[in-house]
């Protein structure tokens, strides 16, 4: 008999100790977000592990001494859970402490234990944003305009942690800050005024102090020492990888019956170039062929207009087979970035063309046509395109 009722309170007891182990627990942080570094901060968020104000309660105070240079404001979600929320997303370079006020006590009365002060930093000033956008294809003497998300210490900072990596290259390269008229004119051209696009509030614009070698791998290096004004640097580097542009280069291409022949007289003749050219230059281009007769530049775009650009320059067939060709282009040409043309000495350029292939062909070397009647006379056609264009 008196094991069954050891037997029956067992149940009792075992929640009985559960409880009272549920009260003894201390009364603590269980969540307090952000800490550490991070980057655009706007709320800070914390839980307790039991109520500390009656809910609806407006006059509950905040539970924490605060100490940040920008300003914000606490409230309580719940019995448990506050909140500060900051007047605007964070900078960087501001660091933040809370501190648990010595009076906090829960609404049974305990106090708060374990970890009782909280801080996080919102690092040093990092890329947001950059122009040209990473990944892209740049000029061998681009300038990179750089939105930060906070203000530098000093252009020293810049310059002793910024710098690139460049593919063939073992060394480095430093980099110089763009400022004054320079730096506005490209201002205007990236954020042009007549379209009333806002600049970005930290603007920051770099070039290398040396030239990109052609179709290079280049990292901009933003090092993690780069510093805010006041004194809060980053825990890490931050690469943004970009691409050096190809040589500006001209080329001449025409279809051939093989790598070793010269142009098919029917197909059309196409100069090439390995960047895009204003219109109104490239138009320039000039085939001259055998008795003084010329062929001027065409595109294949339609309605095109001078300030325009193109990338080919096209010149329509046929052409007179087994002849001479001359084609000139224009002094001095540019592309759109002004880079001149590495090939230059290649031009004028001459070109040959072959005998017209035999795509079409009588059926014999003679034939009689009758006068008064349909004439006809047999031709034999290959099967090497659906439209002969000659």
């Amino acid at each position: 008999m008196r094991i069954k009722l050891l037997a029956g309170m067992l149940p009792a007891v075992l929640l009985l100790t559960a409880y009272l182990a549920f009260v003894q627990q201390p009364t603590r942080v269980q969540v307090f977000s952000p800490q550490g570094t991070v980057k655009r901060v706007r709320q800070v968020r914390v839980q307790f592990s039991e109520p500390i104000v009656p809910f609806g309660d407006p006059r509950s105070g905040d539970p924490f001494n605060v100490s940040c240079a920008e300003k914000g404001t606490g409230r309580w979600a719940d019995p448990s859970n506050w909140a500060y929320d900051f007047n605007q997303d964070l900078p960087a370079g501001v660091q933040c402490e809370f501190s648990v006020r010595d009076e906090l006590k829960s609404l049974a009365g305990n106090s708060i234990s374990g970890q009782r002060i909280f801080r996080f930093s919102t690092g040093g000033p990092s890329i947001i944003s950059s122009h040209p956008y990473q990944g892209s294809t740049v000029n061998d003497d681009q300038i990179f305009v750089l939105e930060l998300n906070g203000d530098v210490s000093g252009e020293d900072s810049v310059l002793s942690n910024v710098s690139f990596s460049v593919e063939r290259i073992s060394e480095r390269i430093g980099i110089r800050i763009v400022s004054g008229q320079e730096k506005e004119s490209i201002l205007d051209a990236v954020f042009p005024p007549r379209y009333h696009i806002p600049r970005p509030e930290h603007l920051l614009l770099i070039q290398a102090k040396q030239k990109f070698p052609a179709d290079a791998k280049v990292n901009l290096l933003w090092g993690k020492g780069v510093s805010s004004p006041r004194g809060v640097t980053n825990e890490q580097d931050q690469m943004l990888p970009f691409r050096a542009a190809r040589s500006f280069s001209a080329t001449f291409h025409c279809q051939r019956e093989n790598s070793a022949s010269a142009c098919i007289p029917i197909a059309d003749m196409r100069l090439s170039f390995s960047a895009a050219v204003s219109w109104k230059t490239a138009k320039l281009a000039v085939l001259k062929g055998p008795g003084g007769k010329q062929w001027n530049a065409k595109t294949y775009q339609n309605r095109i207009g001078d300030d325009q650009v193109v990338s080919d320059a096209v010149f329509k067939g046929p052409f007179p087979e087994n002849s001479s060709f001359t084609l000139e282009i224009p002094q001095n040409i540019e592309d759109e970035s002004g880079r001149k043309l590495t090939n230059a000495r290649s031009f004028p350029l001459t070109v040959r063309t072959a005998e017209y292939p035999p795509l079409a062909k009588f059926a014999a070397d003679f034939g009689i046509l009758e006068l008064k009647t349909d004439a006809l006379l047999p031709v034999t056609l290959r099967n090497v395109e659906p439209e002969i264009s000659a």
